[in-house]
């Protein structure tokens, strides 16, 4: 059974990128109403396939959709997602980066460098001085940080596998 937050997971992803829910449609080839739909809760098993493409579009898993994340932290479970990452106060995100396996940390790192590539692309589609650009900037500064941390948590991980 799909969980119920596919609708909220889909807006926030969808927000994040500051698309429309009309934008999103197009780009993944469906209809705006089916998008309006499951983030309103009127659809509330959309169909995989549809899943998969607005995941595809979005640059995301469909795991993320469904509410399931790929990185999972060793110490307790909880996912290590790209949302968490952005998240997460800082004491909480160094605590589960130590605790994490490396293939969490491999993984949550490969989230991080798709976000950051993908930030670099949006912040130059707009204009120099624009409070869209500068909100971008404050974006990958945020993610490059946490993308350094990451990294260093790989570099001197205990197994070293």
């Amino acid at each position: 059974m799909l969980n119920s937050g596919v609708g909220e997971n889909l807006a926030r992803i969808r927000e994040r990128r500051m698309w429309t829910q009309a934008k999103l449609a197009q780009e993944a080839g469906v209809s705006p109403t089916t998008v309006s739909g499951i983030e309103g809760g009127r659809i509330s098993r959309p169909h995989f396939g549809t899943l998969r493409k607005l995941a595809r579009t979005l640059g995301v898993p469909p795991e993320e959709l469904l509410g399931r994340s790929s990185a999972e932290s060793a110490s307790d479970g909880e996912p290590m997602s790209l949302e968490w990452a952005r998240s997460a106060r800082e004491e909480e995100f160094e605590r589960r980066l130590d605790a994490a396996t490396l293939h969490s940390l491999n993984a949550l790192s490969s989230e991080l460098d798709e976000e950051h590539g993908r930030l670099r692309t949006l912040y130059g589609e707009f204009p120099k001085g624009s409070e869209q650009r500068r909100f971008i900037k404050r974006q990958i500064r945020d993610i490059s940080g946490r993308s350094g941390s990451v990294d260093a948590s790989i570099e001197f991980h205990e197994d070293g596998e």
